[in-house]
């Protein structure tokens, strides 16, 4: 579903123009943006030449009133200046109301539009991505912490992880657990997209997912250095084993 945003400025003549040509060039369809001011004016020249340069459409640029718009839903609504801020208050039919104080353009220089817009850019950028619902590689940061929160499962995982391929026999060995509670946890990793397996006869070997992104790496990297203690021990127990298989591919 399109979400919507106002962009909201005192005048609707530069910042708020700028910030509604952005979202509509480069985030359709996820997002659809309008611009309105609290004492509307007219669209600066300036504004349209550096949306022009920069390659945005600019038909239909005009400057509206908040007005227009009481009657409508929106999904965030995005104040630009202070003065319009205190003008405007909250806009009442809206999800989310967030206010961001950038320097007006438009009583300093020429150049000064042409920064505005690259900030413009830069901050809706980022105000994109900590809205996107896209995960690294499919990879949601929430169920691999959940995935992970089992003191059972994270032994598991850093013991594969320093090991780098582990059977279920060896981290039985290793973990001093039952067959059933490893394979049980090994299960929600796989299923997790964490682990991966192989068979080798009537062996199964584990391993880290190579699709686990690098931000799940450095999750796993800390984790070994803050458990060091414990996966010495674990490790000191995998190497007393008599019975650890042969890895032949």
């Amino acid at each position: 579903m399109t979400k919507r945003i106002l962009f909201v400025c005192r005048g609707n003549s530069a910042r708020s123009q700028l910030a509604e040509a952005i979202v509509n060039r480069d985030y359709a369809p996820l997002y659809q943006a309008s611009s309105a001011g609290s004492s509307p004016s007219q669209v600066d020249n300036r504004t349209i030449e550096t949306l022009q340069q920069a390659e945005f459409a600019i038909d239909g640029l005009r400057s509206k009133s908040i007005e227009e718009f009481q009657g409508e839903h929106f999904d965030y609504v995005i104040t630009l200046c202070s003065s319009a801020q205190r003008e405007c208050g909250v806009f009442e039919n809206s999800n989310e109301s967030l206010f961001w104080d950038l320097p007006s353009p438009t009583s300093i220089s020429e150049s000064s539009f042409e920064a505005s817009l690259y900030d413009l850019q830069k901050r809706i950028d980022l105000f994109m991505t900590v809205h996107s619902d896209a995960h690294d590689l499919d990879f949601d940061p929430l169920v691999v912490h959940k995935c992970l929160s089992d003191p059972t499962r994270l032994l598991i995982t850093l013991m594969i992880f320093t090991e780098v391929e582990l059977s279920v026999g060896e981290l039985c060995e290793a973990l001093q657990e039952s067959q059933p509670k490893i394979s049980r946890a090994l299960a929600v990793l796989r299923n997790c997209g964490i682990v991966t397996d192989r068979r080798k006869g009537q062996w199964a070997f584990y391993s880290i997912s190579d699709k686990l992104p690098l931000w799940g790496i450095d999750i796993l990297d800390a984790s070994v250095k803050s458990m060091s203690r414990q996966i010495l021990a674990a490790n000191q127990l995998l190497n007393q084993s008599n019975n650890r298989p042969e890895r032949h591919r």
